[in-house]
This record gives C-alpha cells, structure tokens and sequence, in this order.
C-alpha cells in the first residue's frame, strides 16, 4: 500500500528535492508551502503522514503543531540544535521529531514505522536527557501516583486502543474505562489522550524509539 504523505516546507526548492527523493521509495507525496495551505491539504486528503520542516514550524509553534497533530501523523524535521527539545512536541502530539540533517533512508523508515506502529520516536539525543531524568527519580516509583490498574490503562491507550478494546482486555465495563482513563489524565495533567501518551513516554510507562 503507498503511503500518502504530505510534505509541509516553506522552501519550494526543498520541499520539491524531498519530494523527489521519497517518492523514489514508492511513496505518494505532496507538498505545501505554508501552514494554512498544509491544514487545508491535510484535512482533505487525510494523508498518512505529514512532514513537517523547520523553520516554517518549530518547536516553539505549539498551536500550529497541534492543529496539524489532530489531522496526521507528524513527523518534525527540526534543526539538530533543537532536537534534545524532542519532548516537547510529542506533547502536542507530533509522532517523530529528527534532525533535518537525517538521511533519506532514515526519513523513510521512520515515515513506514510511524505510519505502521502506534509508536513515538525521538532523537539520540533528548532520550538521553531522559534517561538521566529517570535515573534521579525513586526507583520503583510509579509515576504521578497510578494505582496498578491505571498504569495498565495508559499502557493499552499508548498502543492506540479504544476504551472497548481495553474494556475487553481487562474484563470491565466501558463505564469503568472512562473512569480510568480520566483519572490518568488528571493524574498527568493532560488535556488530551495524545499528551497522556507523550508524558507517559517521559515516565518510562512506554517505549521510546531512537534515531
């Protein structure tokens, strides 16, 4: 199955040469020049992945990065002296960040894992400002105060699943389910499921991918 992808890149002439290059991998791509031109596509063609190149967006456009979060999978080339700050737009619910330095054969597997696996991936460099983090933290601690039960909830949302798939797994009620799910998200201070799954990274509740 191709893989529609949609190219957000204010330099045309760059935009284009990503466009060429992936599309030699059997990807479907297009590209768009601006933001609101980018949304438009988007919420039209529904692609499977949007990829996003700095400077048109960076970490520091958190609207813009959310509203294209809620219509794709984002994936964020950002300049390499920015990536250690990956974290902060998986808050807002981007997929992948890399550094616009990545290869082409890089670009496209993570195009391929982001699109085929419910999974975030960061750069080599924030995971280890991350790792640094949990080694100071109490072991064994369970993070924001989880019961159990709520820690389980958050690992089947990070997977993607929907609150009757968990309501299955767990032998509950979908009522039950809700509650835990706004208890989790309470508990992380999240206004939304993509935020819950971004924290839970940072916490060590799921798996994070390195490039």
């Amino acid at each position: 199955m191709t893989t529609r992808t949609l190219v957000c890149c204010d330099r045309l002439i760059m935009g284009e040469g990503i466009r060429a290059l992936l599309e030699q991998h059997s990807l479907k791509v297009q590209v768009e020049t601006t933001v609101r031109s980018a949304v438009n596509a988007a919420a039209e063609m529904g692609p499977d992945v949007l990829i996003v190149v700095a400077p048109l967006l960076t970490m520091d456009d958190s609207v813009e990065l959310t509203q294209l979060a809620r219509l794709s999978r984002v994936v964020l080339l950002a300049k390499p002296e920015n990536t250690h700050r990956a974290f902060e737009a998986l808050h807002l619910g981007v997929r992948a960040v890399l550094s616009a330095e990545i290869s082409v054969e890089e670009l496209v597997h993570v195009v391929r894992t982001v699109t085929e696996v419910n999974v975030m991936i960061v750069p080599e460099e924030a995971r280890k400002g991350l790792e640094q983090f949990r080694r100071e933290e109490t072991p064994n601690r369970i993070p924001y105060g989880l019961t159990p039960r709520e820690t389980e909830v958050m690992r089947l949302l990070s997977r993607g699943e929907s609150n009757a798939t968990i309501a299955k797994r767990l032998s509950v009620s979908s009522t039950t389910v809700r509650s835990h799910v706004h208890h989790v998200l309470r508990k992380l201070g999240a206004s939304t499921r993509a935020q819950a799954v971004a924290i839970a990274y940072e916490s060590g509740l799921m798996r994070t991918d390195a490039r």
